[in-house]
């Protein structure tokens, strides 16, 4: 995809859920499945990923979910759940929120998407007096890890995330909002 994509921002609602879910999979997909499927990715994708925990995650009074939308298509979303201390913060806990996911269509990386969806869930998070937000990042998604600092994110330490039997390496990074 070439040149400039007209997109805007709105906050998810229930009826979101499947749409949501097969984008969720899609770029989850994309990024974590690299060299193809093996047990561990099933497993997690098959149990986590689902239509039941998407609309779970949207009913949560804690978490938001911001969509982006293309000529009515779903695009990308962020989702951020408020009062969730990172590791190794001295920020009270329900001045701290978890970035959870910001995930963009492959499609559309460049066009500022993501850009967009994490200032405006970091404005949100502001208004709800939120001091600090904080994310993890797989070690092998070299984007992601070239994005968050360019958006004032500091690696602040590092994290073990257990999928099956196997141990994945996460970096967390933090922001002073």
């Amino acid at each position: 995809m070439s040149g400039h994509v007209a997109f805007t921002v709105r906050k998810a609602v229930a009826a979101d859920a499947p749409a949501l879910t097969v984008l969720i999979l899609q770029v989850w997909l994309d990024t974590y499945a690299v060299h193809g499927i093996r047990p561990a990715i099933a497993g997690y994708v098959l149990d986590e990923l689902t239509l039941a925990r998407t609309s779970a995650y949207l009913a949560q009074a804690h978490t938001h979910i911001l969509l982006a939308e293309a000529d009515q298509h779903l695009v990308g979303y962020c989702q951020t759940t408020s009062g969730k201390p990172g590791p190794q913060s001295t920020i009270p806990d329900a001045e701290q929120a978890e970035v959870d996911h910001l995930y963009v269509h492959p499609r559309f990386f460049g066009h500022g998407i993501g850009q967009r969806l994490l200032a405006d869930a970091e404005l949100a998070l502001q208004a709800q007096g939120i001091k600090q937000a904080w994310l993890s990042v797989w070690v092998g998604n070299a984007r992601a890890l070239q994005f968050y600092p360019r958006a004032a994110y500091q690696e602040t330490a590092v994290s073990i995330f257990q999928m099956g039997e196997e141990k994945i390496e996460n970096r967390i990074f933090s922001k002073m909002l």
